[in-house]
């Protein structure tokens, strides 16, 4: 049997937005954790580390505060130097219903000087003993518009760095939806009117930001939010023009009670 790590978790108050429920930086921490976790709990060894290439996440429903959790992860496929990792949240108290979110993830094994590196040793038939498969393929991202982006502009802080320097891929995601409202600030579009319910998240991760650097975040909208329409956000980070990381989300503008 294929190895599955399981955790319970409740939402705090402070993993949600300003509507209660959950936020999708909140659940890529949820990620990171328990991926150490299981790799702590099988004693993985290895003098290298892991780099993150790719995240896509899919969101049933918006989770609220103080919703326990269970949350799982597994192995869905390897090769000599990428693993990619399956991920679910459940209710705690429901854990065999269909997942409220699903997610995976590749990853790179890099040696000390972030070169791609071999996986320590029967890496894959730990999480997969009845067979080593190959990652799912993700499909291409697609051309962004040719048009102009609203861009804004960011900078890496401490509190975003990882244990690698390096910004945090939870907290790149943060810092995209940050950008996100501000681009839509210049239409009046605030949190105070609109709420918006993420719906799938898919990230490709091309470079590592640092500390103190200087970033732009270019933001496009297909098509513009409308009150009670879905819509694509579309985003580069960018330093020094050249692309960090590209995402695209999708999210449904619900009505919103006044606040």
């Amino acid at each position: 049997m294929n190895r599955q790590f399981c955790l319970n978790h409740t939402v705090r108050y402070d993993e949600c937005n300003c509507d209660g429920f959950l936020t999708p930086a909140a659940f890529l921490r949820y990620m990171q954790d328990i991926a150490a976790q299981d790799a702590e709990d099988v004693r993985l060894e290895g003098n290298g580390y892991w780099v993150i290439k790719r995240t896509v996440i899919s969101f049933a429903t918006p989770i609220p505060i103080h919703t326990r959790l269970e949350l799982k992860t597994y192995g869905i496929g390897f090769t000599r130097i990428t693993a990619q990792r399956g991920y679910e949240a459940h209710l705690a108290s429901a854990p065999q219903d269909k997942p409220l979110v699903s997610a995976r993830t590749l990853w790179v094994y890099v040696d000390s000087h972030g070169r791609p590196a071999r996986l320590p040793e029967r890496t894959a038939q730990i999480w997969l003993p009845d067979g080593v498969l190959t990652p799912q393929p993700e499909q291409p991202f697609p051309a962004f518009p040719d048009r102009l982006p609203v861009t804004t502009s960011a900078k890496v802080h401490f509190s975003e760095i990882d244990l690698m320097q390096h910004l945090n891929n939870a907290s790149a995601v943060e810092m995209l939806d940050n950008a996100g409202w501000e681009a839509l600030a210049g239409s009046e579009i605030t949190p105070a009117g609109a709420s918006f319910t993420i719906r799938h998240y898919d990230i490709e991760y091309g470079d590592s930001p640092r500390f103190g650097e200087h970033l732009e975040v270019q933001n496009w909208f297909e098509p513009y939010p409308t009150a009670g329409q879905e819509f694509t956000r579309l985003q580069h980070l960018t330093r020094e023009g050249k692309t960090m990381v590209c995402a695209r989300a999708r999210w449904l503008w619900q009505a919103t009670q006044e606040r």
